[in-house]
């Protein structure tokens, strides 16, 4: 394994630690925190595109590249704006409403940091979707398709690159009718 393959699990330990097991936690635990809960369900909507790119990358379908791009970017509108393709976005949570919310603030400021690295990094990744593999974005794959060996140990790479291809397919069609709905809201 290359420094550069290890870097690459390390970026996908701390992606599930900190854009996974950490936001479970806070929304378990925010159930009486209203603004807390909202900001963190508008992520959750986001940060499904994050779970759809490593079905992609399972199955190495380079696509993968341009949805993990869109993913920080969506990330980092929700944590910040909440519910992007929402008119009733409520306040920002503030650490005046409990120890819950102070806990988010921690985590919406070390979320925000970590996205915005890896946003830079999938900005010099995106190459990596419209040209021929080469070593370094093949590196990406790795991790996700470990990461199905443990939890599909018995669907091939083709097969989950597919859940990935008709996830991204169903979250199209959502955030579509989503925008759609919105556009008609504000037109009556």
């Amino acid at each position: 394994m290359t420094v550069y393959e290890a870097l690459i699990r390390v970026d996908f330990v701390g992606a599930v630690v900190l854009l996974v097991i950490a936001p479970l936690v806070l929304l378990a635990g925010s159930v009486s925190v209203p603004a807390v809960q909202n900001r963190l369900l508008a992520y959750w909507r986001a940060s499904a595109l994050l779970g759809i790119t490593v079905y992609l990358w399972a199955g190495q379908v380079s696509g993968g590249f341009v949805t993990g791009f869109a993913a920080h970017v969506a990330i980092l509108l929700s944590l910040w704006r909440g519910d992007v393709l929402s008119p009733r976005r409520g306040p920002p949570p503030s650490s005046a409403q409990g120890w819950w919310a102070t806990a988010f603030q921690y985590w919406l400021w070390a979320a925000s940091i970590y996205v915005t690295i890896g946003l830079a990094c999938t900005l010099f990744l995106l190459p990596c979707a419209f040209k021929a593999p080469s070593a370094v974005c093949q590196a990406w794959y790795g991790p996700p398709q470990q990461y199905a060996r443990w939890l599909h140990p018995n669907a091939s790479p083709m097969q989950l690159g597919s859940y990935g291809g008709w996830a991204l397919a169903i979250y199209a069609v959502y955030g579509g009718a989503w925008a759609l709905q919105l556009t008609r809201s504000d037109s009556e």
